[in-house]
């Protein structure tokens, strides 16, 4: 066994441009894989949300972008009337873009006793109290906080929005660490719309979730014919509806990372039947001195994967510091999913790679342990 980890040692590194070359290629394909599934492990992540299936989120009818809902801070009274609703949040939502972007930031402001006593948030640095002294103070969310490289004391600004970071909060729902939280008035007189009195939504908080759509009929029946009628979801569902765009990207990118995945099986199966056939001759000593087909097949197989797993460990490691580092999240409609390598995105990458090495590595082993000792010796 020594002799032929030493031998595939040793014929990796004597051509140490394709052998780079098609480990490369290999990262690149790996990278891409770990890119792809740790967003779609994100998007898993913000679909399921401790509190999702028994929260209603309220906007107003026909809107086609949160800062388009504009509804009557009113309507909360109305609402927490209705049997069966435990609490109602009214929240002014300011985005810097409504489509997919890459760099979504979205403030929330909301009544700072209803807020707390709604989403269940733990401040990690700098104080609840200081929040709710400073009007123009916020609390960041873990992720945009690490994004932005924002701590308590500094100040934020986004176009004529400028916040003065009280705060930094961890989560539950990882897709509330991805926004500002703030006072509702503060947002309603801030910000290119100065509308006092008016939110984009309402997140209303259910007893028992089997009754969601009931109660959501209720709310929009109760505002059917107000000045500003209603249209009342369950959360699980607007937050399917607002990452459509992110599902049919991620549906894209897969596509493109299997076809680059077949890609590299055809490099890697070309550069491991050239280097065989390269070494007839020596297989054909091989044979000669003793060794048997097996061991010729054992040599191309370790050949085979240890130059595959070494191009898939540098890719996942490159994906993972990436995402870490950088803490890249993409976000729609004010709904921020962030890209997670968790343990069973990195084994499935390892397990992809392992399967292109085995089908890589057949043909080329399967030509190698049947040679014939006599016609490998004369080059034939």
């Amino acid at each position: 066994m020594s002799f032929i980890v030493k031998y595939t040692r040793r014929n990796l590194l004597r051509r140490p441009g394709r052998t780079l070359l098609t480990t490369l290629g290999v990262s690149l394909s790996l990278f891409l894989l770990i890119s792809v599934e740790s967003l779609s492990a994100g998007m898993d992540a913000a679909l399921s949300g401790s509190d999702a299936a028994r929260t209603l989120i309220v906007y107003r009818q026909n809107r086609y972008c949160p800062q388009t809902s504009f509804l009557p801070e009113r309507y909360t009274s109305g609402i927490e009337k209705i049997p069966g609703v435990v609490s109602v949040l009214p929240v002014k939502v300011f985005l810097n873009n409504c489509r997919a972007s890459l760099d979504l930031v979205t403030f929330q402001g909301a009544p700072v006793d209803r807020l707390f006593a709604s989403r269940d948030l733990r401040i990690v640095e700098g104080s609840e109290q200081d929040f709710r002294n400073g009007k123009d103070s916020a609390l960041l969310g873990r992720s945009f906080a690490d994004r932005r490289n924002l701590s308590p004391g500094d100040k934020f600004r986004l176009g004529n929005i400028t916040v003065n970071v009280a705060g930094v909060f961890e989560a539950a729902d990882p897709v509330e660490e991805a926004v500002v939280l703030t006072h509702l008035e503060f947002l309603q007189r801030s910000g290119p719309v100065n509308r006092l009195g008016t939110v984009t939504q309402f997140e209303v908080k259910l007893q028992d979730a089997s009754k969601a759509r009931v109660i959501a009929a209720q709310i929009d029946d109760l505002f059917r014919s107000a000045e500003e009628p209603t249209d009342t979801r369950p959360r699980i569902e607007f937050l399917e509806s607002a990452t459509r765009d992110l599902r049919e990207l991620l549906g894209f990118g897969r596509i493109f990372g299997v076809v680059c995945a077949l890609v590299v099986l055809v490099l890697v199966a070309n550069t491991v039947n050239m280097a065989v056939q390269e070494r007839r001759r020596e297989f054909g000593i091989c044979l000669a001195v003793g060794y048997q087909g097996r061991h010729l097949l054992q040599m191309v197989l370790a050949e085979t994967m240890l130059l595959v797993f070494s191009g898939a460990l540098l890719g996942i490691g490159a994906a993972v510091a990436v995402v870490k580092l950088s803490g890249i999240n993409i976000g729609v409609e004010g709904v921020s999913v962030q890209f997670l390598v968790s343990a069973s995105v990195i084994i499935e990458g390892l397990l992809v790679a392992f399967a292109l090495g085995l089908v890589a590595a057949c043909i080329p082993a399967w030509l190698a342990a049947r040679q014939d000792p006599v016609l490998a010796l004369k080059g034939a």
